[in-house]
């Protein structure tokens, strides 16, 4: 009884909760205060925006992998399209036709009309669809919106293939619904001017672009650019890099060499990091997903490989022979190296990267990581060898080595 009174105290009503993500693209989000009391039923949404754009979007959910999002278009008669979605990592998102898929109702003063294209949408199941839920009392309930300007769809085919929208063309933002409660459960976007026909212009009521109980963030302008270099960066860090820095030792027995080279690596690592952080917090994805999570795992541990190797290098050169230190140093590097390969085709999936590149990327990464292994076992049996010849030298009667002899056992070089 208190609860249902704390509840009912909060939803008193309110207006639709507006919201303009650019000077001419703006959102309006309304809950019947039926729906808010039993966290279903019917909410109300408008989108409006000029006939310039080719499509406008908004979507329930903090990212766009797993929303449901509802997407509007001209349909080439005086009318919208609205279509619900279901987003797919950083793909276009297709046409949900599942029996979770939002139950959308375009409602009276949707159209196009002085420029200007609107949707007034009623959704009766959007608390919750396949990949998440909302609370319709919630007070920090997040939704994401996207836009793309051109040409008219001009189609009313629900699933049509819409473009790519650009880096900075999307945005994200949290709603106290408990301040967007409606009395009635209807169309609360109708003004004494509407008629209710196909070619209105709904007007939406409410607090302006970032009112109370809104919280906005805008797109990065430079959101696809960051990306494409975590991406680049980072892949040739853990496919190419690293890999070739770990036979320098093996290969060339210079351990200042092999230092170097992958001091110039780590740098770049967390370089790729860094802007991995960054493309992560635009879309959201920050520890949210397996690539976020995995990759900082792998970067923390490679974060101690430098130490590793230095007290793996001084231990060589007093004993010369492997330590404990040695044997992590080693395998831990190997291990992380795969795991970071790994990690690179989670990162194309997540954003959706083509199919073709996701396996050009497998290729690659194999081949390499492939002759990593070649090469390394190649160097132990190459060590073998050494080390039996070695044995044969020792043999000698009255140990006749030359001096220059027992230095070439280690060829002046280190583990």
């Amino acid at each position: 009884m208190i609860l249902t009174t704390i509840i009912g105290a909060r939803l008193v009503q309110a207006d639709p909760q507006s919201i303009c993500a650019t000077d001419n693209i703006c959102y309006s989000i309304a809950v019947p205060t039926s729906s808010a009391s039993s966290n279903s039923g019917n909410i109300y949404f408008q989108l409006k925006a000029p006939t310039s754009y080719s499509w406008v979007a908004l979507g329930t959910g903090s990212q766009m992998a797993g929303a449901s999002i509802f997407v509007m278009y001209q349909d080439g008669n005086g009318n919208v399209t609205i279509s619900p979605r279901l987003g797919t990592a950083h793909s276009q998102p297709q046409w949900d036709q599942s029996s979770t898929a939002a139950q959308l109702t375009l409602l009276a003063g949707s159209g196009v009309a002085g420029g200007i294209m609107t949707a007034n949408v009623a959704c009766a199941n959007c608390e919750s669809w396949n990949g998440g839920e909302m609370s319709l009392q919630g007070t920090s309930v997040p939704w994401i919106a996207a836009w793309r300007s051109g040409s008219s769809l001009a189609t009313t085919n629900k699933g049509a293939t819409i473009s790519q929208h650009g880096g900075s063309d999307h945005t994200g933002f949290n709603i106290d619904l408990t301040t967007a409660t409606i009395s009635s459960d209807s169309n609360p976007f109708l003004t004494s001017r509407d008629t209710g026909g196909s070619g209105g212009s709904g007007s939406g009521s409410g607090s302006p672009a970032g009112g109370n109980g809104i919280t906005l963030a805008r797109g990065n302008p430079n959101a696809a650019a960051i990306l494409a270099a975590h991406g680049v960066i980072g892949a040739l860090v853990m496919a190419v890099l690293y890999p070739l820095g770990s036979l320098l030792m093996p290969l060339l027995g210079r351990w200042y060499v092999h230092g170097a080279w992958q001091v110039i690596t780590f740098a770049l690592m967390w370089a790729a990091f860094g802007l991995g952080v960054q493309s992560a917090k635009d879309r959201n994805m920050l520890f949210t997903q397996t690539h976020t999570i995995l990759g900082t795992v792998v970067v923390a541990f490679f974060g101690v490989q430098p130490a590793l190797g230095y007290i793996h290098h001084r231990q060589y050169v007093q004993t010369q022979s492997r330590g404990a230190v040695s044997y992590v140093h080693i395998w831990l590097g190997r291990i992380l190296m795969l795991l970071g390969i790994i990690n690179g085709g989670l990162g194309l999936r997540l954003v959706g990267e083509r199919q073709e590149l996701v396996i050009a990327y497998g290729v690659v990464a194999g081949v390499i990581f492939l002759c990593y292994i070649l090469a390394k076992v190649f160097t132990v049996i190459g060590a073998q060898k050494a080390q039996g010849r070695s044995y044969k030298e020792d043999r000698v009667p009255g140990n006749m080595r030359r001096p220059y002899q027992e230095s070439r056992r280690h060829g002046g070089r280190y583990a």
